[in-house]
């Protein structure tokens, strides 16, 4: 069920994989890209959502709804998704508004399949 939902987000314009992770940092599903380690990136994406998450609460901005990671070559953007996390690789130049709305409507589906 969830890989028909990675596998449909990442039809998206722009989006080159994507997973969703545990919040203790283990991979539940992925859709990466050969020559990723999804494991290390699953871990790696929990630790900074929630570094992110706490950060926000700390500096009273409420509850942290999106995390983006912008390097030279692409985007990873993270979002809540219940149980999970989830995470979405994208081309360094992206309609980000497009990403946003694909995510969102992947995300509701993931935290019904949790």
């Amino acid at each position: 069920m969830i890989d028909r939902i990675l596998s449909d987000l990442n039809k998206t314009e722009g989006i080159k994989g994507s997973m969703v992770v545990g919040k203790d940092g283990l991979v539940i599903a992925s859709q990466i890209p050969s020559g990723i380690d999804i494991e290390l990136i699953g871990a790696m994406a929990s630790a900074a959502y929630g570094s992110a998450e706490r950060t926000a609460s700390e500096i009273n901005q409420g509850a942290l709804q999106q995390m983006m990671i912008e390097g030279e070559y692409g985007k990873t953007l993270m979002t809540d998704a219940g149980e999970g996390i989830l995470v979405v690789l994208t081309d360094a130049k992206v309609n980000l508004g497009l990403i946003r709305i694909a995510m969102k409507r992947s995300t509701e589906k993931v935290k019904s399949a949790l």
